[in-house]
């Protein structure tokens, strides 16, 4: 009964590491900060999946999204943070609610969706 267990747990966990990519070589990498990329990238482009957010970049990726036309509320990939104290001031900032913010640690990066 165990065993059955165990593997419902793991079912259970391999869809998030496929939805934030990180079933590829990122994952792979036993030190995140000598893969990330420090290339400068417009404050509306799409963050890389390796590229590490400060708060402000969070912020002003979420403002870009404001000036566009009114669209529905949906889940947005806002890169990865090298603290949690990032992710809360992207989130707070870019005012986003109760909910709004999904984050896992994972190795010594937070990546992040944000619902608006």
């Amino acid at each position: 009964m165990n065993r059955h267990r165990t593997h419902a747990l793991a079912l259970a966990a391999a869809p998030i590491a496929l939805l934030i990519g990180l079933a590829g070589p990122a994952a792979a990498a036993d030190d995140p900060q000598t893969t990330t990329s420090t290339a400068p990238r417009a404050a509306c482009d799409t963050p890389a999946t390796d590229a590490v957010l400060t708060s402000q970049e969070g912020i002003a990726l979420k403002k870009c999204s404001d000036t566009k036309a009114a669209q529905p509320k949906t889940w947005h990939w806002m890169g990865n943070y090298g603290s949690v104290y990032d992710v809360a001031n992207a989130a707070n900032g870019g005012g986003i609610g109760a909910g709004g913010v999904i984050t896992e640690y994972l190795n010594g990066l937070y990546p992040t969706f944000m619902f608006y």
